[in-house]
């Protein structure tokens, strides 16, 4: 999967969708009203068919989202999926954006655990806002 970047997933996002009905979910929420669902088909090898998220509306976090569902579908490895690979596979995030890819890998982390056999509640995780420079490089310019 080629990098692409955040105008082009908002531009074109392929897996924004209902999670309704989906074999498993997750769900991450941080302050701020940051909230991303992710939901996975699986099909009778239990692999991933399908991938859709619900997300609330920044686009870096719907950038991180498209990207983890697209890499799901085409069978990543989702016990080994972090905010690490999602920020390598997404391009043109302002830094004070970059935590939002943790929100998404924890929504993914938190439908994939019980698929993986481990006893994982469902639910929130909530997880505090990147904390912003003083400074706050960038906004100035």
């Amino acid at each position: 999967m080629r990098p692409r970047t955040v105008a082009e997933h908002v531009a074109d996002p392929r897996h924004a969708g209902s999670v309704e009905g989906a074999s498993l979910a997750g769900e991450a929420a941080a302050v701020g009203r940051l909230l991303v669902r992710v939901g996975l088909w699986l099909d009778g090898d239990g692999r991933v068919s399908r991938a859709r998220f619900r997300a609330t509306t920044c686009a870096s976090l719907i950038a991180y989202a498209e990207t983890a569902c697209a890499l799901a579908e085409e069978g990543e490895d989702l016990s080994r999926l972090d905010a690490t690979r999602l920020r390598g596979a997404v391009t043109g995030v302002h830094p004070v954006h970059r935590g939002r890819a943790d929100l998404v890998a924890l929504a993914v982390a938190r439908a994939w655990r019980p698929a993986a056999g481990s006893k994982g509640e469902t639910g929130r995780i909530h997880v505090p806002e990147e904390r912003r420079e003083s400074s706050q490089r960038g906004a100035n310019s």
